[in-house]
């Protein structure tokens, strides 16, 4: 793990693809805001001189883009390596509106490409893709990532909604 400042070429997306429950690496060129937003709600008392909040639930969605790829897939990158990228239509395509959750990680390498104990934002089996467009002037594709919401209620597995860590996703979906 190294400490610092980083730029986007060391950061890398990975994704279960359809047929598998292994990670794919996917080209993406950019990310939209990466974390949890949480909606506030007012709890101001008709006395009280300032407004008070607290936070309520959190949500999540990310959009990606990335070059347009129909190379086939091959196994994910592990720590410390290069992405081994698998083509984003290839793997995303068969995705989009589908209702099983996927795992993902958005891994920021510092410094370098990304190693443990680096930031990750991702989760098990939490997201879906809903929304999966190409672009053939550009050559490009964009797709949203939003979390599922058909886990089991006894599913109460931290792991499972998404969150800032530190090690890589486990790849069980």
């Amino acid at each position: 793990m190294a400490t610092g400042r980083t730029v986007g070429k060391f950061s890398k997306f990975q994704i279960n693809d359809a047929g598998t429950t292994e990670l794919r690496d996917i080209p993406v060129t950019s990310y939209g805001s990466v974390g949890l937003t949480y909606a506030e709600q007012d709890v101001t008392a008709l006395q009280d001189a300032i407004t008070s909040v607290f936070n309520g639930q959190g949500t999540f969605g990310v959009t990606i883009t990335g070059p347009f790829d129909t190379t086939p897939v091959t196994s994910g990158s592990i720590t410390t390596e290069r992405p081994r990228l698998s083509g984003s239509h290839t793997v995303l395509e068969p995705l989009n509106g589908g209702v099983t959750p996927k795992s993902f990680g958005i891994y920021l390498g510092i410094q370098g490409d990304w190693a443990a104990g680096d930031p990750v934002f991702g989760a098990v089996g939490s997201v879906l893709v809903s929304s999966y467009t190409v672009d053939p002037a550009a050559g490009t594709y964009s797709c949203k990532l939003v979390t599922a919401g058909n886990r089991l209620i006894s599913d109460t597995t931290p792991d499972h909604d998404p969150h800032w860590g530190t090690a890589q996703i486990d790849a069980t979906s």
